[in-house]
């Protein structure tokens, strides 16, 4: 049995134990530099380790550092693969200007978007629907254009009010309307407004792919193409 003296000394051991200890802590802290002057030190001491028992500190310093250069390496091939679909998509943007600047007619205009989008963001389906008040035109081209005042619009009243490109999973009725026979297919969309002054229409991107088109993902492109399809369009549509 342990009597109280001995139970005192080990009290005091421990005291004087953790005493040591603090000091040494803080002459580590006041002499930074002590292992760059005492290398030989680096060899006796030791740290734990997870997986095997105890091991020097410079092994562990070079597990950790080995540790954040896969870390930094990781986030560099993801800064490079951004680089390289920002790139992508200046390109596909500067392809649409020149073509869109070549264009004869609203079909052309139509046809280069769609095609383009459809290579660029890997969508299945794409179309574009524009707005009019004259009847003749929504009975000459029912698939391109709509009465302005037809109920259908209705759905999509607020992104029109915003003016800002929705991705992400649009409604039964909002796929009927955009891409017809096809909109039991889609699994996301993404629906950019076309505003030049007045609304001019919708262009619709779908994807059988469920997180193709997510809310998340920016849609900083999917705007600059708007507003270059809603300039091109309102020349057009001013013939």
């Amino acid at each position: 049995m342990i009597t109280q003296t001995e139970m005192s000394q080990q009290t005091t051991q421990q005291e004087e134990k953790l005493a040591d200890e603090l000091q040494l802590i803080s002459l580590l802290k006041e002499h930074g530099d002590i292992l760059q002057r005492h290398p030989e030190l680096l060899a006796e001491l030791e740290v734990p380790h997870q997986t095997s028992g105890a091991v020097s500190l410079i092994e562990r310093q070079v597990t950790v550092l080995r540790d954040q250069l896969k870390a930094g390496e990781k986030h560099l091939r993801d800064l490079m693969e951004i680089a390289r679909l920002n790139d992508r998509l200046a390109q596909s943007r500067h392809r649409i200007a020149i073509n869109l600047l070549g264009a004869h007619d609203l079909i052309d205009v139509t046809s280069v978007v769609l095609d383009e989008l459809k290579n660029e963001l890997k969508a299945e389906f794409s179309d574009i629907k524009l707005f009019t008040d004259n009847s003749d035109l929504s009975e000459k081209h029912p698939g391109l254009f709509v009465t302005r005042g037809a109920e259908e619009l209705a759905q999509f009243s607020i992104m029109l009010k915003q003016k800002n490109p929705v991705c992400g999973r649009s409604s039964a009725e909002q796929n009927t309307f955009l891409f017809g026979e096809n909109a039991s297919e889609i699994g996301s969309a993404a629906i950019i407004p076309l505003v030049a002054g007045a609304d001019l229409g919708l262009l619709g991107l779908g994807s059988s792919e469920r997180d193709r088109f997510h809310a998340s993902m920016g849609t900083e492109f999917l705007t600059q193409i708007g507003e270059l399809v809603s300039a091109a369009l309102a020349i057009h549509l001013e013939k």
